[in-house]
């Protein structure tokens, strides 16, 4: 099935989400603050891509805004990369916890190369996700992977209306970085390891916590996508466009 959104779709969901036509100097400041801090860990090897999604993404930012990324990751790299980046961003005090929430980062969205195509979590009707994907800001990229993303989701998300903002999208793209995968099968084998040992120390804790809030559908916790967001608001948005 091809969703397809008009013109008039997108007011209708920017008005929902006072979203503007162009970014003020609030998220400008929050993109500028992401290009900072993506470079301390622009170095991880498996990463594929890094941006800004929700609604510093949507040009609807506060001054109490967290920054939601989605970072992007080879396959049997997600629970390692995970650890990585909260780690670096806990030290350099910039991880949003549940005391400290504006201007700080949201590490919610893990996924592999291979759950690109987010048809696999989409409702029948889903124009949240449509405009999201849409409103997604690419900073980091790794071998073309934001072309990619987009390319994997043209199977059911028709993005034809919308070219020149996708266009306009990769002016963003601050790292477009070009690297080769690593063939050493010894390296391989030990990032392999350490990766399956943080998936063992800490899916136990993230299932718990699954447990506690009831399992609610969009929270998606697997090998290939960590998808921790509180709340889902693509029912009641479908329903009002």
């Amino acid at each position: 099935m091809v969703q397809k959104y008009s013109w008039e779709d997108k007011q209708k969901f920017d008005t929902l989400f006072k979203n503007k036509d162009t970014r003020w100097e609030v998220e400008k400041k929050y993109i500028e603050k992401t290009i900072k801090y993506i470079r301390y860990i622009k170095w991880i090897p498996w990463l594929r891509m890094i941006g800004v999604w929700n609604s510093i993404a949507m040009n609807s930012a506060t001054l109490d805004s967290d920054i939601d990324l989605l970072i992007v990751v080879d396959e049997k790299r997600m629970w390692f990369t995970r650890i990585l980046c909260t780690f670096i961003f806990q030290i350099l005090n910039v991880r949003k916890t549940d005391k400290h929430h504006a201007w700080r980062f949201c590490l919610s969205f893990f996924c592999t190369f291979n759950w690109l195509d987010f048809s696999k979590f989409s409702l029948i009707k889903d124009p949240y996700l449509y405009f999201w994907m849409l409103s997604f800001v690419p900073i980091l990229d790794v071998n073309n992977c934001y072309s990619q993303f987009i390319e994997k989701n043209t199977s059911w998300a028709d993005f034809s209306n919308y070219k020149n903002i996708l266009v306009n999208h990769k002016k963003n793209i601050t790292y477009n970085i070009s690297r080769n995968k690593c063939t050493n099968d010894t390296i391989i084998k030990v990032y392999n390891c350490i990766d399956t040992l943080c998936k063992k120390v800490f899916l136990p804790k993230t299932l718990k916590h699954y447990e506690n809030i009831w399992k609610p559908y969009w929270i998606i916790i697997s090998d290939d996508i960590l998808k921790f967001h509180n709340e889902d608001i693509r029912k009641d948005i479908a329903e009002k466009i």
